[in-house]
């Protein structure tokens, strides 16, 4: 089987944090690829405004380009559905039989993943291994309250918690500063080049 990991998000845009967060996960689980799932339509977010998904998409491509391991998937992206994880995962499951997957969460998407859309369908079609987001409040709780909810096993990702966040991206630049080595340089060109986050 081909250990697949997805980190799926919004990457409104995609930074730094995202890209570490993953090399721990790829090389924690022995992952032979990470597919980068950009958001075409999020149901969680359907009253707030966000980029164009083939923009945010384009700085996710630039962002990876050359990081061994780390692939580009734009399915939801290509949708005008709202992107339930529940049914892409069962898309992929029937699409890459060969394939053994991993959806890797945030430790703040894992307090509501039994709201989710067909929570029980997530944690039957991939394992899930979640990344820490809170120093405040402990992984380990988290993941034994919602392994008695779901009763499945979620695997603890040892990654350095990261103050990084799309929102804060946004929001410097709207206010003129700097995001270097915030986001990668070719991210950081491409949202000064198309005038985003003004």
């Amino acid at each position: 089987m081909i250990k697949t990991g997805i980190m799926g998000g919004t990457f409104d845009p995609i930074h730094n944090g995202h890209l570490i967060i993953a090399r721990y996960a790829y090389e924690q689980l022995g992952l032979d690829e990470i597919w980068f799932m950009t958001s075409g339509n999020p149901p969680h977010k359907r009253d707030r405004g966000h980029t164009k998904a083939a923009i945010r998409h384009e700085m996710l491509e630039l962002a990876i380009d050359g990081c061994n391991g780390f692939v580009p998937c734009d399915y939801e992206v290509r949708r005008s559905e709202y992107s339930y994880s529940a049914l892409t995962l069962e898309h992929f499951k029937e699409e890459y039989p060969d394939r053994e997957f991993y959806f890797i969460i945030g430790q703040d998407s894992l307090h509501y993943l039994d709201k989710w859309y067909m929570p029980e369908k997530i944690v039957s079609l991939a394992k899930i291994p979640v990344y820490p987001r809170a120093s405040d409040i402990n992984l380990d709780e988290d993941i034994r309250a919602m392994s008695e909810s779901l009763d499945t096993e979620f695997i603890k990702i040892d990654a350095p918690l990261f103050g990084i966040s799309s929102t804060e991206i946004r929001k410097r630049v709207s206010e003129g500063k700097s995001i270097s080595f915030m986001v990668p340089e070719r991210v950081e060109e491409y949202i000064i080049e198309k005038g985003l986050y003004k």
